[in-house]
């Protein structure tokens, strides 16, 4: 086993690439997706600004390593609820919660998601609705499964109302976030809310 001069143990290139993916993804949240860069990444994890760009050899591969790995945390994130739950609408209802405990337990990947939604950019914004349209497809899924199975109302296309949900995703971490505090009783008022738009028989 590699060790460092220091004794700790030296760590592997793709330990190394991730420890400073997750760095980067802090340092997005914290200075956005147009400002944040190897120099900050490189002093968050005591290494030099050479080393961040071994790994990640130009801004722009650092911006997609991000984004990708926003990605890949909000669809695991997803699939983990999806696929352990059958009934529909409780499967809404706990990736609404799982997505709400994000925001507390990872507050740095949902910043950064929160930018990339609204980032109308050409060099953002592709990548951005190819995520989208991924949990869309998820949510709309489970929409069709409830209509079928006559736990929610007829109407709506199912993928409409899934874009209703995740649009309203937004106004849930503007709620989080907010300085003043989250509101009394937000996750029964969310849960109401979610269950009226996407139409859950009572």
């Amino acid at each position: 086993m590699p060790v460092a001069v220091d004794g700790r143990r030296r760590l592997q290139p793709e330990e190394r690439r991730r420890l400073l993916l997750t760095y980067a993804v802090e340092v997005f949240a914290r200075r956005g997706i147009g400002r944040g860069g190897h120099t900050e990444i490189a002093e968050m994890g005591g290494v030099s600004v050479a080393t961040v760009f071994n790994y990640f050899k130009t801004r722009e591969a650092l911006v997609e390593a991000v984004l990708e790995d926003v990605d890949s945390f909000l669809i695991s994130l997803a699939e983990s609820v999806y696929s352990e739950e059958d009934d529909p609408v409780q499967a809404i209802r706990t990736h609404i919660k799982a997505f709400l405990n994000a925001c507390e337990e990872n507050p740095s990947y949902i910043k950064v998601w929160l930018e990339w939604s609204a980032s109308v950019r050409e060099e953002t914004w592709p990548s951005y609705l190819e995520f989208q349209n991924k949990l869309l497809d998820m949510i709309a899924k489970q929409v069709d499964k409830g209509v079928k199975k006559g736990l929610m109302e007829p109407g709506l296309a199912p993928k409409e109302r899934a874009r209703w949900a995740l649009g309203n995703a937004q106004m849930l971490v503007s709620m989080v976030f907010d300085p003043n505090g989250k509101p009394r009783g937000m996750e029964k008022m969310v849960e109401r809310g979610f269950d009226h738009m996407l139409g859950v028989k009572g």
